[in-house]
């Protein structure tokens, strides 16, 4: 990505979510449901990523599984640290990641959910 571009969504996004994720805490929102069914369909010890997890609403839909959530947003990961999550500040364009280490991603941001990544 060129640097006019990393800057603008720094800008734009980043800054954006960073000055908001106070107001997520008070947040209720619940889980959507096809996501919920993606998830509850999951071999129990399945090992799943949240990328993109914000505050972690979906890390804890099936306690069966193992769930790792990872952000761009300090403030949002902190939230969800908060609630017992196993949570990292990363970039999502860079994961820390091995290819094919994981049973499933769900990126609800990105709008995806894949089972056998």
């Amino acid at each position: 990505m060129d640097q006019e571009a990393v800057q603008l969504e720094k800008r734009h996004v980043h800054h954006v979510y960073e000055s908001t994720a106070p107001y997520f805490n008070d947040l209720q929102s619940k889980a959507w449901p096809r996501v919920r069914q993606f998830l509850q369909e999951q071999k129990p010890g399945s090992l799943i990523a949240d990328i993109g997890c914000g505050t972690g609403k979906y890390l804890k839909v099936n306690s069966q599984v193992y769930t790792l959530g990872c952000d761009y947003c300090g403030p949002l990961v902190e939230i969800a640290r908060s609630r017992g999550c196993e949570v990292m500040v990363c970039d999502n364009l860079h994961l820390p990641f091995r290819d094919q280490g994981l049973d499933a991603i769900i990126s609800i941001g990105g709008k995806a959910a894949q089972s056998h990544v």
